[in-house]
């Protein structure tokens, strides 16, 4: 559980990173966590991820307004990955298609925030966030998986 956490922090932290360096697309590493975890543990578990996650990226700087709009975000990500799960193992296009689908209910969430403060609205930058998030999940998320599987033999022999 700790780890779990960790992991999200410094995920929440390498995109905070990467946008003080000027970088102006880079992965959401929080979705392909959760988008991990939804998969592996299912619907509550993804759900629960995907809201501990959220409230990281609330909290890390920048920060978000209003608060906690990407907790619920992330949750439903993770909700969304959990219900799409199925025995056994996970072919890498199902993993990049469950995780365009959750990175796009965050970024919608991005999209409704900016609309509703009379922001404008770039629909590329974000087209380019959610495909490379699905790229980068299609070869993260069986290396997490695979840990997390690791981890529960070693527990329960």
């Amino acid at each position: 559980m700790l780890v779990r956490g960790l992991a999200l922090v410094l995920a929440a932290l390498a995109a905070a990173t990467l946008g003080a360096r000027g970088v102006a697309v880079g992965p959401d590493l929080v979705v392909v966590l959760v988008v991990a975890w939804g998969l592996f543990r299912g619907p509550w578990a993804g759900a629960a991820a995907g809201l501990a996650g959220g409230w990281v990226v609330d909290l890390v700087p920048p920060g978000a307004e209003p608060l906690g709009a990407h907790a619920l975000a992330y949750a439903v990500a993770g909700l969304l990955a959990g219900r799409l799960r199925h025995a056994g193992p996970t072919p890498a296009p199902r993993v990049a298609g469950v995780t365009l689908l959750g990175a796009a209910v965050v970024e919608a969430v991005e999209v409704l925030r900016a609309l509703t403060l009379g922001a404008p609205v770039d629909l590329a930058p974000l087209a380019v966030r959610v495909l490379l998030t699905a790229t980068v999940a299609a070869v993260l998320v069986p290396v997490v998986v695979g840990a997390e599987r690791a981890a529960v033999r070693r527990r329960y022999g």
